[in-house]
């Protein structure tokens, strides 16, 4: 589930797919007020999120707000040393395919990527 009761789930949800949205717990003095963790049990869910029609339409009517963003994988349990470049690989394609893409991520004043 995502977010407080009553929030509807993505439809990018699938078996094994997790993730939670909510008010940050981390040092108020880091800026953040609220967070997004989405944890996937292959590369193929990562790609399937990334492109599920819920949040490419979602993107153009939140990403405007963010006043700043960390992203990336903070923790894994994957040994492959080339998962940072494998998880980068999508995000890299979906601004290949969708240009309009690039300047919504542009529009964030911070961004942090692990």
């Amino acid at each position: 589930m995502f977010g407080p009761a009553g929030a509807q789930e993505g439809a990018h949800r699938r078996r094994g797919d997790r993730g939670a949205v909510g008010r940050g717990l981390g040092a108020p003095e880091e800026g953040y007020t609220h967070g997004l963790v989405v944890a996937f049990d292959d590369l193929d869910a990562l790609e399937r999120y990334l492109y599920d029609p819920v949040h490419l339409a979602g993107d153009p009517e939140i990403l405007p707000y963010y006043g700043r963003m960390r992203v990336g994988p903070a923790i894994t349990d994957d040994p492959d040393p080339d998962l940072l470049a494998k998880i980068g690989a999508p995000h890299e394609a979906k601004l290949a395919k969708y240009p309009e893409w690039a300047p919504l991520m542009d529009s964030i004043p911070e961004v942090r990527i692990f």
